[in-house]
C-alpha cells in the first residue's frame, strides 16, 4: 500500500506540473518504440476530396496514416506503408504531400530505399496505394514541395539539394540540383521562387532565388551560433522564423524585408531551453519542443513574441536532450493540430486560435502609492510578469478574460484583446481583496448583491467600495464586474 500511494503521489504532482493551457486533446495514440524507446518520428496531414481529414506519422518500421475525422477520439488506422528500418538511433522520416500524392524520405537503411510514392487518391473508399520508389535519391533527411509541383530533397550523399519535378506526380523524374551550393543542409523551405536553406554545421541561413532551377543563386545569409535546422517564414514574408536545435540556442525572428540588412527582432525559447521544428501559419508559430513538447506562439508583433498554447506531450520531465516532441502540423481544415512526440505517439488537439494581446499600466495599492517590484502571476499558464520600481507593468498574453495574482496575494481579472495593447491601472486594497464589497474576507453572494445595488443605484458606494466593485478597474461598477466576481467565487 505505502508503494501504492507513493506511485499515486509522483504521478499527481508530475501532472501538476505540467503545462497544458489553450489546446484541448482530442485523442492519443501510443505506438510501440524500438527497445531504445524512439522510433515515432515526423507528422504530416492530408484532407481527402470528401472532407476527411488524416495524420501521417513515422514510426519504427514505416508510416501509420490514420483517418481522424471519422472517430476523432479514437482515430482510425487505414493504411501501414513500410520503409527502411535500420541504421538510424532516432527513425528519422519526413513527410510532405503533393495533390493526392505522398512522398516519404527516411535516413534508414533496408528495403525501398529512396523517396517512396503513395497515391492517396483511392481514399476514403479503398486503401491508399504504393507506387515505385523514386530511386534517384538514397537516404534523406527531409524534402519540401513547392505549389509548382518541385520536390527539393536534402541529400545525404551527392548534391546538397537535390530537386525531383513532380508534373507526373506518380512519376518524379529529375529535375536539378543545388550542386555545390548549400553544403551540409539539413532543412530546406521555399516560397514564391525563393529557398531559404537551414545549413546545419555550416551555422547559417542560406537565401536563394529558385526561379531559374539552372542558375540558382544566393540572394543572402544569416549566420547563427548553433546548428542551423529548420526556418519558415511569416504569413506576409516579411520575417523569417529559425530553429538552431542547440541548447540554450532561441527561435529567433529576423526581418528579412531588405536582404542587404537582414536583422534580429525577437526571440522565444521554452522552458527546456531546446526546441527543434517550426511553422507558420496566421502568424502562429507551431513549435515541436521536445520535452516541453507542442508551444504555439504568436509573432504578429515579431519583437514581441508572445506564447498563446502549449502542452506538454512528453510526461516525465522538461529536462533538455533530444525526447519528447518531433514535429508539429497545424495545416489542417477542422481546427486540429497534430503532435507527434517521440516516446508517446501521435497527439490529435483543438486548437481555437488563440492569439496574443498586450496590456500595461500601472499597480497601485489603494489610491496612489506604486507597488514596486511586484509579481504578477498568470493562473492560466503560471508565466510571472514584474512591475518596475514605479509600479509600472508591461507584458503580453494569450486573449480572453485570465485572472492573475499579484504578489501571491491578491487576484485581479484582466481581459486580454486579441493583437491590441490595452492601457490599465489597478489599485488593490492591502487590507483587503477585489470583490470583497462588505470587507468580511470572503467572496460570495453578499457581495454580489451590494454591486447589484450599487448598479441600481439604490446603494451609494464610497470610495473603497469603488475600488473593491471595479473587477476590471475600467473606471465602471457594471455587469461585467459581476460576471468577474462570480468567476473568482467559483475558483475559489
Amino acid at each position: 500500500m505505502y508503494i501504492f500511494l507513493n506511485i499515486l503521489l509522483v504521478c499527481f504532482n508530475l501532472q501538476a506540473s505540467l503545462v497544458n493551457y489553450n489546446l484541448d486533446l482530442v485523442s492519443q495514440i501510443e505506438i510501440e518504440n524500438a527497445d531504445n524507446n524512439y522510433g515515432v518520428s515526423d507528422v504530416w496531414g492530408y484532407t481527402d476530396e470528401t472532407g476527411i481529414e488524416y495524420a501521417i506519422v513515422g514510426y519504427q518500421f514505416g508510416t501509420y496514416i490514420y483517418d481522424v475525422s471519422s472517430n476523432p477520439e479514437s482515430p482510425t488506422l487505414i493504411a501501414d506503408i513500410i520503409g527502411p528500418s535500420s541504421g538510424d538511433y532516432y527513425y528519422h522520416r519526413d513527410y510532405k504531400t503533393y495533390g493526392d500524392y505522398l512522398y516519404i524520405v527516411n535516413e534508414m537503411y533496408g528495403g525501398d530505399i529512396g523517396m517512396q510514392v503513395v497515391d492517396l487518391t483511392p481514399l476514403p473508399e479503398l486503401s491508399p496505394n504504393q507506387l515505385d520508389t523514386y530511386s534517384g535519391i538514397g537516404q534523406s533527411h527531409n524534402l519540401w514541395i513547392d505549389p509548382n509541383g518541385f520536390a527539393f530533397i536534402e541529400h545525404a550523399n551527392g548534391d546538397n539539394i537535390h530537386i525531383v519535378d513532380l508534373s507526373n506526380p506518380s512519376l518524379p523524374t529529375y529535375a536539378g540540383s543545388f550542386l555545390n551550393q548549400a553544403d551540409n543542409c539539413h532543412d530546406i523551405y521555399t516560397k514564391d521562387d525563393i529557398a531559404y536553406v537551414s545549413e546545419g554545421w555550416s551555422y547559417r541561413f542560406g537565401i536563394y532565388d529558385v526561379s531559374d532551377l539552372n542558375n540558382i543563386t544566393e540572394l543572402a545569409s544569416i549566420p547563427c551560433e548553433g546548428y542551423a535546422h529548420n526556418a519558415w517564414l511569416s504569413t506576409n514574408g516579411t520575417h523569417l522564423v529559425t530553429t538552431e536545435e542547440t541548447e540554450n540556442q532561441t527561435i529567433k525572428i529576423w526581418d528579412i524585408t531588405d536582404l542587404n540588412n537582414i536583422t534580429l527582432t525577437g526571440e522565444y525559447l521554452g522552458e527546456n531551453n531546446l526546441a527543434h521544428n517550426v511553422h507558420v501559419l496566421d502568424d502562429l508559430v507551431y513549435i515541436s519542443h521536445y520535452s516541453t513538447g507542442l508551444k504555439i506562439v504568436d509573432i504578429y508583433n515579431p519583437s514581441r513574441p508572445i506564447e498563446v498554447a502549449a502542452y506538454d506531450t512528453y510526461l516525465l520531465n522538461d529536462n533538455g536532450g533530444y525526447i519528447g516532441s518531433w514535429g508539429a502540423f497545424p495545416f489542417t481544415n477542422n481546427n486540429y493540430v497534430y503532435a507527434s512526440d517521440m516516446q508517446y505517439g501521435l497527439y490529435i488537439f483543438n486548437f481555437d486560435n488563440i492569439q496574443a494581446g498586450f496590456i500595461n499600466g500601472y499597480m497601485f495599492s489603494g489610491e496612489s502609492d506604486p507597488i514596486a517590484n511586484a509579481t504578477i502571476r498568470s493562473l492560466l499558464n503560471n508565466k510571472v510578469f514584474t512591475t518596475d520600481i514605479n509600479g509600472y507593468y508591461d507584458f503580453g498574453h494569450p486573449e480572453g478574460s485570465s485572472q492573475f495574482v499579484v504578489n501571491e496575494m491578491d487576484t485581479i481579472q484582466i481581459l486580454i484583446e486579441p493583437r491590441v495593447t490595452i492601457e490599465q491601472n489597478f489599485y488593490l486594497m492591502d487590507e483587503y481583496m477585489l470583490g470583497d464589497i462588505n470587507q468580511d474576507a470572503a467572496l460570495d453572494v453578499l457581495d454580489i448583491v451590494l454591486i447589484m445595488n450599487f448598479i441600481l443605484n439604490i446603494i451609494e458606494p464610497d470610495i473603497e467600495q469603488i475600488w473593491l466593485a471595479d473587477l476590471n478597474q475600467d473606471d465602471n461598477i457594471n455587469i461585467q464586474d459581476i460576471v468577474l466576481l462570480v468567476q473568482l467565487i467559483l475558483n475559489n
